[in-house]
Formats: structure tokens, C-alpha cells, sequence
């Protein structure tokens, strides 16, 4: 009895350290690829990121990225606001090699676009917006567009009006979740989690005092867009003392 009890734990420790490997290799295969927004959702979604500051579509350092990504993997790729701030002329290039080599690896794309942002440059955000929501979804890539009103206009962005705050990340991070079809028990784990500071990034620099912008109408629907359910925020009023109320 002895024996069979010690050959019958051994071969539940076997499968159990094979059900580990199979766990650790499926939440491998989800990476972010990007600039210091990937930075931002790799911090909310847990994923394993080779995003990093001042990254552009045009340029080696998206390639370079995406060559470090694991093959067969799902990318998703942060990447346009930094390429809005300057032209956005003459991408096309840039955005096929970065598509031609995931295709080499196998990879599935899950492309997010570039959010509205409060600066004079917002009106090249949108149409670097519409330019990918057109070019993507027929190379295969779920384009999940970030233009949406309460993106826009939801107090989601940092002071600089570009970088966003926790919960501007958290709400990217549930688009962008729910448009690839991943689980949702595990996205709203990681919603629902105490988030922890955000690193200051150094993609731009923060506007002067004096500085205007025009914020780019917002799309009801971008073309070639992921149809899914727009995330929802809520505002929770709790009354203390019965007198003031705080907004949280």
C-alpha cells in the first residue's frame, strides 16, 4: 500500500509540474511590443513587454522588438502617438516590415491605436488612427482603436495630456483584452487589483502653461475597427457626515 500511495504521489507531482509548464507557456505567449503606452499597459495587464520609451513605428527599434518576441506568440503593439508628435507621411514601409516579420514568426497582432491626446499634434493622432484602422484588419491584424468619447474626454491622461493615468491604462488594457478574445476572468483580476505607480515616462515633453491644443472629434465607429462593447467607468459619490460628498 506504502508503494502504491508514493508511485501514485509522484505521478500526481508529474502533472502538476507539467500543468505549471503548460500555465507558465501560455501567459508567455501574450507580450507587449511598444512604446512607454505599452510600458503603461504592461504594468496593468502583467504581460511579459519588450516595450520601452520613445519607441516609433518608423525605425529599428520596433523590428528589434518584435524579433525578441517569442514566435507564435499574440503582440500587443502600442505604437503611433510617438510617429503623430512628427510626420506621419511615408509609414507605409515601416508598417509592413514590422508586419512582414511577424508574419515570418507566426505572430498574431493585436494593433492599439493611437489614444486621443491633449496636445497641438492630436489632429495627426487621428488621422494616424484612420490610416490604420484602414490598412490593418486586411493584413489580419485586430486593430482596436483608442478614440472612443470616453477616452477622449474621461480624465484618463496625465498633466502632459499624452500619458495617461492607472486607470487610463486599465481601461486600454480591458479594449484591447476583450477584442483579442482573451479570458475575462483573468482581465478583470488584473482591473480590479490595487494598481501600483506608474513610472514617470520620457517620450515627450510636457507642455508649457500656455499651451493650446485642439482635441480631434472623437469617431462613433473607426473604420475596420474591433466591434466590441465600449468599457464602462463608473463615478462613485460616498456621502460622509451626512453633509459633504467626495468623489472617488
Amino acid at each position: 500500500m506504502g508503494k502504491r500511495i508514493a508511485a501514485l504521489t509522484g505521478v500526481s507531482c508529474i502533472l502538476a509540474a507539467i500543468l505549471a509548464a503548460l500555465a507558465t507557456a501560455r501567459a508567455a505567449t501574450n507580450v507587449v511590443i511598444g512604446d512607454s503606452l505599452g510600458e503603461g499597459l504592461a504594468e496593468v495587464s502583467h504581460l511579459m513587454s519588450f516595450a520601452h520609451i520613445s519607441v516609433h513605428i518608423r525605425g529599428p527599434k520596433a523590428l528589434d522588438q518584435v524579433r525578441r518576441a517569442p514566435e507564435n506568440s499574440t503582440a500587443f503593439v502600442v505604437l503611433g502617438t510617438n510617429d503623430a508628435e512628427g510626420s506621419i507621411t511615408n509609414l507605409d514601409n515601416s508598417i509592413n516590415a514590422i508586419l512582414d516579420l511577424a508574419d515570418k514568426k507566426h505572430m498574431r497582432l493585436v494593433w492599439i491605436g493611437p489614444p486621443c491626446v491633449h496636445r497641438p499634434w492630436d489632429t495627426r493622432a487621428r488621422e494616424l488612427d484612420k490610416m490604420l484602422a484602414v490598412k490593418l484588419p486586411p493584413r489580419g491584424v485586430i486593430y482596436v482603436p483608442m478614440r472612443d468619447p470616453s477616452f477622449c474626454t474621461g480624465g484618463l491622461h496625465e498633466p502632459d495630456g499624452v500619458h495617461l493615468k492607472t486607470k487610463g491604462y486599465v481601461y486600454m488594457w480591458d479594449k484591447a483584452r476583450r477584442a483579442a478574445g482573451l479570458d475575462t476572468s483573468g482581465a478583470l483580476r488584473t482591473a480590479s487589483a490595487t494598481p501600483t505607480e506608474l513610472p514617470a515616462s520620457r517620450d515627450t515633453t510636457a507642455p508649457t502653461s500656455d499651451a493650446r491644443f485642439e482635441l480631434a472629434a472623437a469617431p462613433s465607429a473607426s473604420p475596420g475597427g474591433a466591434g466590441v462593447d465600449e468599457p464602462k467607468i463608473y463615478v462613485l459619490r460616498v456621502k460622509r457626515s451626512g453633509a459633504n460628498a467626495r468623489v472617488n
